[in-house]
């Protein structure tokens, strides 16, 4: 066969320039091949001419042993496409009107063929030297080893793969690209760069300059878009929002990543500039208008409003934090005869509401400070006071539990039954208490519910009427000018707890042998303290009963708080201890020590509990251990008021209002500077902060409610 193919291997009789021995019989090409792999490229002594070797010359060396059938050619086709490349087609796209250099071409005759080979131009220039190339570190990209047929060295059979690739013989430069890109897969790892760096050898400047800035561009890593989202996410939820700002200027796949609303929505949550998603959706209610107040030097396509909040709250959140920033303030003189003692405050972003010892209790709007409502029917002083939705319940002196339509102004339930003050009062919510046999939730109590602590030394619990709320907010209705009526509305339907027949009546809770001073209530746990020294646990899911008498204090108790999910209450008394108990097992888990004097009130949140006693200072502790996080001096009389989230602490007593950092327990401001007497009741929310305090105008002491808002627009201040 080979004698009627002179002209494919012109150079049968060239002697070898490499002596080598033969591992198979039949003499193949993979037997030069295996050969060649196992040559020591490390070694300088020995000289390497690979580059001048054609495969023209390597089919020749072995033409006696090769064979061709005309189904061979008979596969041959100009129409072969290439392979898919990492690399851009107008570097390694071979040139398609070269002459081919078989004798079935077109343009051949009995002479052996020229291959005539030209570069593609390219419009980049670059002066990098090829040994420079040599010397980088990354090397081109390659097929996987594990994809290869060999490894190290190369065994075949007589089926021998490569014999396929060599029996089709290419008309074409896409065809021949194909063939030595086929054999290249008989290299090992070591060969195959060595080869491919002999062809850069060939490449001219301007293509190894295109070719470079390919390589570069494949090389590159995206380190954020290019892994999975889970880990990208991870990683974003990592950085301060500083950090997100800056590196979302990188790129526009990066500002796409940043951009993503559940990126901010976390930080919100991580930075504890919300409690939750209610604050959010709350805040996102009116959106054009969050968007037109702060978001005025944002281009419109270009706002998120999620980043959006998240600038407004932290805003908000560093003007509390700097002491040379002055809120917008509203002094409300509360008209009451006589010096009276605010006693109860709450307020919300539409309404303020405080009792004061004269029976009455008055509505103001928070936006404005306007009075807005008084609620007239108690016959002694207001102690005890909470509202949820539209429904408010209060206790007085009078011995009367009342409920209260807020919008009408209309006292709508009056409940009888204690025999002396109503000094304490908490409303349970239906919430999951836990799971059934079956996995649903179990959902306690089925409606809302009342539970009012007297000086009697007794507790009822009684079904809580709630008033219907069309969602107009109170001050948009603007003052109610029959307040300015002194009569008292008797519409008011009464209710006695010693009436059998009376439709509210839950239970009474008897046990207490002196007033119950604090009561805590979640689910289907009751926690009361009392004046007796004693903590007692009632589980309304066992028909009320008293679960667990819980003694260790010494003294009387004056304030509780109650961990329903980690089965945890707290207790303050005055014998200046604080006691942490397992409600479940009645335990005495930690008896904290450190206030010197009556601990009065103790709030809890989920990262902190927070004492304030009469020793003038309030101390921070780890709800779970009892571990002390801080010590807060500053006050010089009792704390009389306080109250604190994730971020900060606001106290108040005799002449002083202060603002403290909960995580760094430091002092950061003074909230007020003109209260000459006492400061009786504080309440604020992430915007604003209220509080009831004494001032002395014309030598008389008049009560007032103190506005401070630190939420204006930055175009409003």
């Amino acid at each position: 066969m080979s004698n009627h193919l002179p002209s494919i291997f012109p150079l049968r009789d060239k002697e070898p320039e490499f002596e080598y021995k033969l591992t198979h019989g039949n003499n193949k090409l993979s037997n030069w091949l295996e050969e060649y792999s196992q040559l020591s490229l490390g070694r300088e002594n020995r000289k390497r001419n690979w580059d001048e070797k054609t495969i023209d010359e390597v089919n020749e060396e072995d033409s006696d042993d090769m064979t061709f059938s005309d189904n061979d050619f008979s596969q041959i086709s100009g129409n072969a496409q290439p392979p898919k490349r990492r690399l851009t087609s107008s570097i390694l796209s071979p040139i398609a009107n070269v002459t081919p250099i078989y004798p079935n071409s077109a343009s051949s005759n009995d002479e052996p063929a020229n291959i005539q080979s030209r570069t593609p131009g390219v419009g980049s220039q670059s002066n990098t030297p090829i040994s420079d190339m040599e010397d980088q570190p990354q090397q081109l990209p390659l097929p996987s080893p594990s994809a290869s047929p060999i490894q190290s060295s190369i065994k075949q059979d007589i089926n021998d793969p490569l014999e396929n690739y060599l029996a089709n013989i290419p008309t074409t430069q896409l065809e021949l690209v194909d063939l030595i890109k086929n054999l290249s897969q008989f290299l090992d790892s070591n060969n195959r760069n060595h080869v491919i760096f002999k062809l850069l050898q060939d490449v001219n400047r301007s293509s190894l300059s295109t070719l470079n800035n390919v390589l570069h561009d494949t090389l590159r890593r995206d380190l954020l878009s290019n892994l999975p989202s889970e880990i990208t996410y991870n990683i974003l939820s990592q950085l301060d929002y500083k950090s997100l700002y800056n590196i979302s200027l990188v790129c526009k796949n990066w500002y796409k990543l940043i951009n993503r609303s559940n990126v901010w929505i976390d930080l919100l949550k991580r930075d504890q500039l919300v409690e939750g998603q209610n604050d959010i959706n709350n805040e996102l209610k009116d959106s054009k208008q969050l968007i037109k107040q702060w978001g005025f030097d944002i281009p419109l396509n270009k706002i998120n409003i999620y980043q959006l909040l998240y600038k407004k709250r932290k805003i908000i959140y560093n003007r509390w934090m700097n002491p040379k920033f002055e809120p917008r303030r509203i002094s409300i003189n509360i008209p009451s005869p006589g010096n009276n003692v605010v006693t109860c405050l709450q307020h919300d972003d539409d309404k303020i509401i405080s009792g004061v010892d004269d029976k009455l209790i008055n509505i103001y709007s928070t936006k404005t400070g306007e009075f807005l409502k008084v609620l007239k029917g108690h016959e002694g002083g207001v102690w005890a006071l909470k509202y949820t939705g539209n429904t408010l319940v209060s206790g007085s002196t009078d011995r009367t539990v009342r409920i209260w339509n807020i919008k009408q102004g209309k006292c709508t339930h009056i409940f009888r039954g204690h025999t002396s003050t109503v000094r304490c009062l908490d409303i349970l919510h239906p919430v999951v208490i836990g799971k059934d046999d079956s996995g649903k939730d179990i959902i306690f109590p089925k409606e809302p519910l009342l539970v009012t602590g007297s000086r009697d030394h007794n507790l009822i619990v009684w079904k809580l009427p709630i008033q219907p709320d069309d969602g107009v907010k109170l001050s948009e209705l603007g003052p109610d000018d029959s307040n300015d009526d002194e009569m008292v509305d008797e519409s008011a339907i009464g209710y006695d707890a010693n009436d059998p027949s009376n439709p509210y009546l839950v239970k009474v809770l008897s046990g207490h042998t002196q007033s119950v001073r604090s009561v805590s209530a979640y689910g289907n746990i009751i926690v009361s303290g009392s004046y007796d020294a004693t903590v007692r646990v009632w589980d309304l899911l066992d028909n009320a009963n008293c679960k667990h008498v819980l003694n260790g204090h010494t003294d009387r108790i004056y304030s509780t708080s109650l961990d329903f999910k980690n089965k945890v209450c707290y207790s303050g008394s005055m014998d200046s201890r604080i006691h942490i108990w397992n409600f479940e097992s009645g335990e005495l888990l930690h008896s904290l020590e450190g206030h010197a004097s009556l601990v009065g009130l103790l709030e809890l949140s989920k990262d902190y509990l927070v004492s304030a006693a009469a020793d003038s200072t309030l101390r921070v502790w780890n709800p779970s251990t009892g571990e002390p996080y801080s010590k807060l001096e500053g006050h010089t009389a009792a704390i009389t008021c306080f109250q604190h989230d994730p971020l900060r602490i606001i106290s108040g007593s005799e002449r002083l209002l202060k603002l403290w950092d909960i995580r760094k327990g430091k002092f950061v401001r003074d909230l007020l500077a003109d209260v000459t007497g006492g400061i009786w009741q504080v309440s604020f929310d992430f915007n604003i902060c209220v509080a009831a305090v004494q001032r002395n105008i014309n030598d008389k002491e008049e009560t007032f409610l103190e506005l401070l808002d630190f939420s204006q627009p930055p175009g409003e201040i």
